[in-house]
């Protein structure tokens, strides 16, 4: 996101200057200096500085020699919220047993418009590296827990993401409606979603949705590695099988809590 020319000299809210900033941050890989930090959101230098200073004070934001990085007070509000607390809480026991069989990448995504972002991430001595952490965010038609969730969601979310741009990541990712329907097809029939390098070459990953008492999808799960060494098919029961799990958990809860 990023205020065009019109935008920037219209009177915007500081609640939507401060927010953007945040968010521009969130999705840089490494710290980002002041200047870069107003080139991507489109504001001037001293408004960004002014701003950021503000939430440097709040914590929300955390400023080094490096640049600026999400400040720890977020990490703490984001524990606050019930239903991704809940969610993490049932599924970490489950992420953890994959993570001690497989030696892979495990992780946990919620659906957010056209995007996954990541809950949750697991790594272990031999997981490969992968450029997602907890709260980044990856366009969901290039990821298993993207697929995982679509083919279990509502004809409405699945259109907004096959009415938006789908430009390759990669030589292998999908990038037209009428096939990325016939593979959400695929993965209502076998239970599973497959990426096949589509967002990072040389990186595969199976997923499996959490389903609520409806069968619709509120987040999936995921084993992620390098492709010379994971073979998604042979691990397909066992991610399965956790997203199974932590779906009966979760729905007990709700009716328990009821």
């Amino acid at each position: 996101m990023r205020l065009g020319t019109e935008e920037a000299g219209q009177h915007r809210s500081v609640s939507d200057r401060l927010v953007l900033i945040v968010e521009t941050v969130s999705r840089q890989q490494r710290p980002v200096g002041l200047t870069r930090l107003a080139a991507l959101t489109g504001m001037a230098k001293p408004t960004v500085h002014r701003l950021a200073a503000e939430l440097v004070r709040h914590r929300l934001l955390e400023h080094d020699d490096a640049g600026y990085t999400l400040g720890f007070h977020l990490f703490e509000l984001g524990q606050q919220v019930p239903a991704s607390r809940r969610l993490r809480d049932i599924a970490l026991p489950l992420m953890s047993d994959l993570l001690a069989a497989t030696h892979e990448i495990v992780q946990l995504g919620v659906l957010d418009g056209t995007e996954i972002v990541y809950v949750e991430k697991l790594t272990g001595p031999r997981s490969a590296e992968a450029p997602s952490r907890v709260g980044s965010r990856l366009p969901a038609y290039q990821s298993a827990l993207g697929k995982a969730i679509l083919a279990f969601s509502d004809a409405d979310a699945v259109d907004l993401v096959l009415r938006s741009p789908m430009p390759a990541a990669t030589s292998a990712t999908i990038t037209t409606a009428p096939r990325f329907v016939r593979e959400l097809a695929s993965v209502r029939d076998q239970g599973v979603a497959y990426d096949r390098g589509e967002g990072v070459a040389g990186i595969v990953c199976i997923g499996a949705p959490v389903l609520d008492s409806t069968g619709r999808a509120v987040a999936a799960i995921s084993i992620t590695g390098p492709s010379h060494r994971l073979r998604p098919q042979q691990i397909s029961y066992a991610v399965r099988t956790a997203a199974l799990s932590i779906s009966r958990t979760m729905n007990a809860r709700v009716l328990r809590d009821a």
